[in-house]
């Protein structure tokens, strides 16, 4: 239901606020998440109560849920997360399901009567339940159906698109995307203006660069070359190579559209990847493959002895890669062993090596002039463990396999970004700019809550203008200095609601600070196969190359910025939403045992919101749990104004406890009891 306030006229004729309605359950049954209902309000002495319901729209057409048989018919019963009550088969589809009883389904829905959803047509399985493709099922429709194009602020029209043509491109995304096949990029038809179409690209093939990345990865979107003379005072010259996509896909054509509805290419664990573009582009013509001569937009730039980057270029060129390596294979050379490297990069192994040694030199220099900045990224622990599918069997592996490669290669990418955010500066172009204001203003009362439990001094914080760079170093300094001290509770108190007041990052069509990365200007360039805010960066830099006007003018930027920024999200959002539903399948086969360690982030009159580092999960503890009660008795926590410590128990923010794997709730979560008090 979408949410609002009203005000209402009471018994005495006084109007009465009310931002939420009691639907008895029998109507609730008709409806469903993010419906828009029209409802007659009655006041009672319990409060407001829906007297009568009507839907007026439905943005989900897609629902997810379990066949069963009820009263002699096939229905399916609906995800808790989603609705409540059964959906009503057509007779074509009851019969496709009659022998898949308890297994999971997609269907697409009509409203029939009084709004209740039939579904009309099965988008994806049945899938038996306690599988990854079950999973990837449910997922889906539940975050995706609750981000159709209508809902984003200014809709579809606002960035270009047609609303009825997107609404229909995002149903058949989301149903695709569910029964676990590629989407529907390949074929579509990319002619139309392409900005600095007459560029010359410069010949730098006989340069060597090499693409670095996971070992499966068809869609090589950047490489990386760099040179030293080995003289410490001497710059390392870097080059980071970035396909030339926005150089052959059109503006407002069929696959430019497309890949504007779906903002970004798809990643799932339980089924493959969605490009945002045609395959044949993606993983063909515009992947950087080894020996093949690929156009790119090259960013090169010289990494001075002290970190900084300096004498900034950016321009088209040819490239032709050397080597195709996988972040394994630089793992293990990083350790010293340069077996893999050398097999990876056969006859041109000196010179790759040569071209990896410099690059290993230009990032140790950059993580040394980052390691001066304010950045909020060390806020951010890592998991050690994820779930992975692998030849259909969901498993487990190492969350960060191939850590020091991927932060290699990483510099080298944020380095790129935010030179060639500098140079559009330079260039008076507008572009999509990557925002973070670092701590939220809304959330600074509760930090300063939080750093006086924990004996922290924050000045910047205590000041309603404070500084948002002195807030970060302040808070850096103190987190620091209360682990050197072993004051690990503190610690974790302070980074658990520093990393939860944290503002989440925007795009914007001017030049904003980007505090998390302590960066002036930084935009998202690396990536234009498979993030479409980077496309649009790339037209924007081709036209500055050519002197010619901004293919996209901030007028069309500032919403497409709320358009990416909203459909990018729901893709980010559906991954961890999968992750967390693979997780939750994982432990109820058992395959995590025994205790794990939880950090309290937060506190609620219901009980503890937790996270289980190692896993990376979020959780939660009962009150009566984290009371030690017995299973009939029922309590509450008394906590402060901010959730951060319990009045009338021991617990706070960041305390740490032991807890146990007790099941799933339910809408499928997984749920959490103490070690201490499981049974």
């Amino acid at each position: 239901m979408t949410e609002t306030t009203v005000a209402v006229p009471g018994a005495d004729g006084e109007p009465v606020e009310v931002d939420r309605v009691f639907v008895p359950p029998q109507p609730a049954r008709a409806f469903v998440a993010d419906d828009l209902v029209l409802t007659t309000i009655e006041l009672a002495d319990k409060g407001a109560t829906a007297a009568a319901t009507e839907l007026v729209t439905r943005p989900r057409r897609l629902l997810t849920g379990t066949t069963a048989r009820r009263r002699g018919q096939m229905v399916i019963e609906q995800d808790g997360a989603q609705g409540t009550g059964w959906i009503t088969l057509a007779e074509p589809v009851a019969e496709s399901l009659a022998a898949h009883e308890g297994e999971r389904v997609v269907v697409l829905v009509v409203p029939g009567e009084g709004g209740a959803p039939v579904a009309q047509a099965v988008a994806a399985g049945p899938y038996p339940a306690g599988t990854a493709d079950a999973t990837r099922a449910r997922a889906v429709p539940l975050v995706l159906g609750g981000a159709a194009p209508s809902v984003v602020p200014g809709g579809p029209a606002a960035v270009g698109l047609d609303p009825q043509a997107t609404e229909t491109t995002h149903v058949r995304i989301t149903g695709q995307l569910a029964a676990g096949r590629r989407g529907a990029a390949a074929g579509l038809d990319r002619s139309g203006p392409v900005p600095g179409e007459n560029l010359v690209p410069m010949d730098r093939r006989d340069e060597t660069c090499v693409t670095v990345d996971a070992f499966a990865s068809r869609d090589l979107d950047d490489a990386v070359g760099a040179s030293w003379d080995r003289d410490p005072d001497s710059p390392v010259w870097v080059a980071v190579h970035i396909t030339d996509v926005a150089g052959d896909i059109g503006l407002d054509s069929p696959a430019d559209q497309y890949a504007r509805t779906l903002a970004a290419t798809a990643y799932l664990a339980s089924g493959p990847n969605a490009p945002m573009l045609d395959p044949s582009m993606s993983e063909g013509a515009h992947s950087l493959v080894v020996g093949q001569d690929r156009a790119v937009l090259s960013a090169r730039f010289a990494v001075l002895p002290d970190g900084r980057v300096d004498r900034v270029t950016v321009e088209p060129a040819w490239i032709r890669s050397r080597a195709r390596l996988s972040y394994r294979a630089v793992e293990r050379w990083l350790a010293g062993d340069g077996k893999a490297v050398e097999l990876e990069a056969s006859t041109q192994a000196p010179s790759v090596e040569r071209a990896l040694r410099d690059a290993l030199e230009a990032s140790r220099r950059l993580s040394v002039e980052r390691d001066a900045r304010l950045t909020l990224e060390e806020l951010f622990d890592q998991a050690e463990l994820t779930p992975t599918v692998v030849n259909g069997e969901l498993t487990l592996a190492s969350a960060e396999p191939h850590a020091e490669a991927y932060r290699l290669i990483e510099r080298l990418m944020v380095a790129a970004n935010e030179a060639v955010g500098g140079w559009l500066v330079r260039h008076e172009m507008p572009a999509l700019y990557r925002a973070h204001e670092g701590i939220d203003p809304g959330r600074r009362e509760r930090l300063r809550a939080a750093a006086e439990l924990a004996g922290a001094s924050l000045p910047s914080v205590e000041a309603d203008d404070g500084d948002p760079d002195r807030v970060t170093g302040e808070l850096l300094a103190e987190i620091d200095r209360l682990d050197r001290e072993g004051r690990i509770e503190s610690r974790d108190l302070l980074i658990s609601t520093a990393t939860s007041s944290t503002a989440r990052a925007t795009y914007e069509p001017d030049p904003h600070q980007h505090r998390g990365l302590a960066s002036e200007a930084y935009v998202h360039f690396t990536s234009p196969l498979r993030r479409y805010a980077d496309l649009v960066v790339h037209r924007q830099v081709r036209a500055a190359l050519a002197g010619e006007p901004p293919p996209h003018e901030v007028e069309l930027l500032r919403p497409l910025s709320d358009w990416l920024g909203a459909r990018a999200g729901a893709l980010a959002r559906l991954e961890g939403r999968e992750r967390a539903d693979l997780w939750a399948l994982l432990l109820e086969q058992g395959e995590i045992r025994g205790a794990e360690t939880a950090v309290v982030t937060g506190l609620t009159p219901a009980g503890l919101r937790i996270r289980v580092p190692r896993l990376g999960l979020p959780g939660f503890l009962t009150a009566e749990d984290a009371l030690g009660l017995g299973d009939d008795e029922r309590a509450k926590l008394e906590t402060d104004t901010h959730g951060l410590t319990a009045t009338s128990a021991s617990w706070r923010v960041g305390v740490r406890t032991s807890v146990r794997y007790a099941g799933l709730d339910e809408i499928g979560r997984a749920s959490w009891t103490r070690a201490d008090t499981a049974g």
